[in-house]
């Protein structure tokens, strides 16, 4: 009896069990139907979304194309001069210039050469932030006493050379009126060469230190009297040069002299020669002078442009070579900037009239003509908002506004291009 109940209650089991596992799997495949269903629907969306969009953007298109304009983010130029500080180079003063020294037969090897200041003093500032400044005014200085006693130190030195000119015309006028003084003669045209040696070892450390100036970074804007190494370096080589060949003429002499050559001819012509040394190492002097002059200049700091001053330094600050000492915004015209697509591209030309309006700006509209088209294309800046994706490859049109407007830098605007206004 027992053992007909288990098998009773198995068969229960078993046959409700089965039951069991044929709904689940049911209720399973009926849900992975409704999941695709979903997803079908889901792309069929998707799919008309995009068509719609691509209708709506090529019948805007299509509309702007027979409007005759072009509508277009841009940006307006942030125009800006950067004045930075110069290498300004400090002079190792001599002061032995000017003395009479002991008449030697080697010459003297300058002990040290000029070096460029790292950073230097500013001692005045003329304007602040919110001046107007116009090209050419002085905006600041820097220390500049060692500058002063550079130049009063080649201007000496030029003075001397000058003197010994004189000195050996003079021992030219004893050659000719005496032969005894041949000898004299000889002497002061050993001092003489002696002193060329001295003043030629001088410019070509000169030189040197010319040669060594730093270059400024590409689109900085120079101080106005700034030595310029393009136009001083081939005068002092050329100095040097012709020295060089004096030199040379008088050694040759002097061993001609010291051979026993006791012709009063001879003795005349290497004195004359003597004094075309000096002549030429005096011109190099003069030129020495002026580039003590230039670097003294280099100390006044002076304004690039007119303009509006927006940053500037202040007096007793120290600034590092190129560093920045003003920014001047320009008294020119604005530019406006924007990033055409080719297609876009080809409707614009040079002239066309232009309009520009901004949100901050109320009901202002402001005008201008299209002034400049890129030559190459590009990807747009980052930082430039427009309705092109920035992956597609577009070229700069540069706007130019008329009637002085001028919105703030860097604001985006609205531009609007009249394609049918060309003249």
């Amino acid at each position: 009896m027992l053992d007909v109940r288990r098998r009773l209650v198995y068969r229960l089991v078993s046959d409700n069990y089965g039951e069991w596992i044929d709904v689940s799997e049911a209720r399973t495949k009926g849900a992975y139907t409704d999941i695709w269903k979903r997803v079908a629907i889901i792309a069929t969306a998707f799919a008309l979304l995009g068509a719609v969009s691509y209708a709506v953007s090529y019948f805007q298109h299509q509309s702007t194309l027979d409007k005759g304009y072009l509508e277009v983010a841009a940006n307006v130029r942030a125009q800006t001069y950067t004045v930075r500080a110069p290498a300004i180079i400090a002079p190792t003063i001599d002061a032995t210039v000017g003395f009479a020294k002991a008449t030697t037969t080697t010459a003297k090897k300058p002990d040290t050469a000029s070096r460029t200041v790292l950073t230097n003093l500013i001692t005045e500032v003329f304007v602040a932030e919110g001046d107007t400044v116009v090209a050419g005014q002085e905006l600041a200085r820097f220390d500049s006493a060692l500058l002063d006693l550079a130049v009063k130190q080649a201007e000496t030195a030029a003075a001397k050379s000058r003197t010994d000119i004189d000195v050996l015309a003079d021992a030219l006028g004893t050659i000719s009126s005496n032969q005894a003084d041949i000898a004299k003669a000889k002497r002061d045209l050993l001092a003489s060469l002696a002193e060329a040696k001295t003043q030629r070892a001088d410019l070509a450390a000169q030189l040197k230190q010319l040669e060594s100036m730093p270059t400024p970074p590409p689109g900085s804007v120079l101080p106005t009297g700034t030595p310029n190494p393009a136009e001083l370096i081939p005068q002092l080589k050329a100095g040097l040069a012709q020295i060089d060949a004096g030199i040379a003429k008088m050694e040759s002499g002097l061993r001609t002299m010291a051979s026993g050559s006791t012709k009063l001819s001879d003795a005349k012509t290497q004195a004359t020669n003597g004094r075309e040394l000096l002549v030429l190492v005096a011109d190099a002097r003069d030129v020495a002078t002026e580039l003590a002059k230039a670097r003294r200049d280099s100390a006044v700091i002076t304004a690039p442009v007119d303009g509006l001053v927006t940053f500037a330094r202040r007096a007793g600050s120290t600034a590092m070579v190129n560093a920045p000492l003003f920014r001047i915004s320009p008294d020119t015209a604005t530019l406006i900037d924007t990033y055409l697509t080719a297609a876009q591209l080809a409707r614009v030309s040079v002239g066309d009239a232009a309009e520009v309006t901004y949100d901050s700006g109320a009901d202002l509209v402001m005008h201008g003509r299209v002034t400049g088209i890129g030559i190459t294309s590009a990807f747009p800046p980052t930082t430039f908002s427009t309705d092109v994706v920035h992956m597609t490859r577009t070229t700069r049109v540069t706007i130019t506004l008329e009637g002085g407007a001028k919105p703030p830098a860097g604001t985006p605007v609205d531009l609007t291009i009249r394609t049918d206004s060309r003249n």
